[in-house]
Parts: C-alpha cells; sequence; structure tokens
C-alpha cells in the first residue's frame, strides 16, 4: 500500500497536526502537509491582513491568517483549510476556534510545494462551498482573481505589476500591489 492510498481519520489528522510544526490541512481523508513557509511568504500574508483589517475596521467582518481554521464540511466530505488570509463576517459559524462556514474572500499565497492543491484543490472546494472570491497570490507580484457567478467560478481579473487589487465582493477595497508585495 503506498501512503497516498491511505485515508486518515479526523482523529488521526488531529494528532498529526498537533504534533506538526507546519501547516496541516485535512483534504476528505488525505493530508497535505507543508514547511514553514519563505520570508516572502510571510511578508505578502502580514501586507496582506494588514490592509484587509484597516479597510474591515468598524465593520462586521474580520480578516485572520493562517493560523486558524476554515472546516468545510457536506455529507460525507470534510475539508479542513487554513487559508494564507481571508475574510469571515458576523454571520459565520463556528465549531470551537474553527469556522464552519465558507469565508466571504480567500487569499492563498502559492508556494511551490503546494501550488497545485491551491490552484486545483482549493480552486474545486472553494467554489463547491460558496467563497465569493478567491484569490490566487503568486509571489512574483501577480493575483489571479476567480469570482462566484451563478455556483461558478470565472476569472474576473487579473492584476500584475502597478495595478490596484479590487475587491469584486467589498465595493471600495482596494489595495495598490506595491502594498502587497513591497
Amino acid at each position: 500500500m503506498h501512503a497516498r492510498d491511505y485515508t486518515y481519520s479526523e482523529k488521526e489528522f488531529e494528532d498529526i497536526q498537533s504534533n506538526y510544526n507546519g501547516k496541516a490541512e485535512y483534504c476528505n481523508g488525505h493530508v497535505v502537509l507543508s514547511s514553514s513557509t519563505s520570508i516572502k511568504h510571510n511578508e505578502i500574508i502580514t501586507n496582506l491582513s494588514f490592509n484587509l483589517t484597516s479597510y474591515l475596521k468598524g465593520s462586521k467582518c474580520k480578516a485572520y491568517t493562517e493560523s486558524i481554521e476554515v472546516i468545510f464540511r457536506k455529507d460525507n466530505e470534510v475539508y479542513k483549510f487554513k487559508p494564507d488570509v481571508f475574510v469571515e463576517c458576523e454571520d459565520a459559524s463556528r465549531e470551537g476556534q474553527s469556522f464552519t462556514s465558507a469565508p466571504k474572500i480567500v487569499f492563498e499565497v502559492i508556494s511551490k510545494s503546494t501550488a497545485s492543491h491551491d490552484y486545483i484543490t482549493k480552486l474545486d472546494i472553494y467554489q463547491r462551498f460558496g467563497v465569493q472570491e478567491y484569490n490566487i497570490v503568486e509571489q512574483d507580484g501577480h493575483i489571479v482573481q476567480y469570482t462566484l457567478t451563478d455556483g461558478q467560478y470565472r476569472i474576473s481579473n487579473t492584476f500584475k505589476d502597478n495595478d490596484t487589487y479590487v475587491s469584486t465582493f467589498f465595493e471600495g477595497l482596494k489595495i495598490k500591489l506595491e502594498d502587497i508585495f513591497e
């Protein structure tokens, strides 16, 4: 039996996660591990979080980072992800310290080791569970923005160079790319 053929229970995943010094995510029986991130990856997350927090101040929504888990559960499917940066609002449901409702917006900063997980698996899960806006952030300064329309993602924009990111979900949310990638 190959390790990739083995499926883990949620309990086994919790044991792995509690003993792993990195980011562990549960993907319906499979475990995706990523080691500590780079300084550049961390700076992008910090900049996004700062800008989102500033924009959301005084609203009913808050920005969170990868230390908080989001659980996507439907029928026999369970996914436990830790999005790099995401926004939940006061109507969000929780189970302990984890959110159990889809974030309004997610930003995933791509790392080589988890790129296909972010581009393929998470895109599918976020679409199926109703994340309104999914942004794939390339560390070289590009953002691909997906917007949920009639239950399907479509690429609504791509941002690069001196562009300004503009949210399709929060009216007025704009962030200069230089403020994200500096």
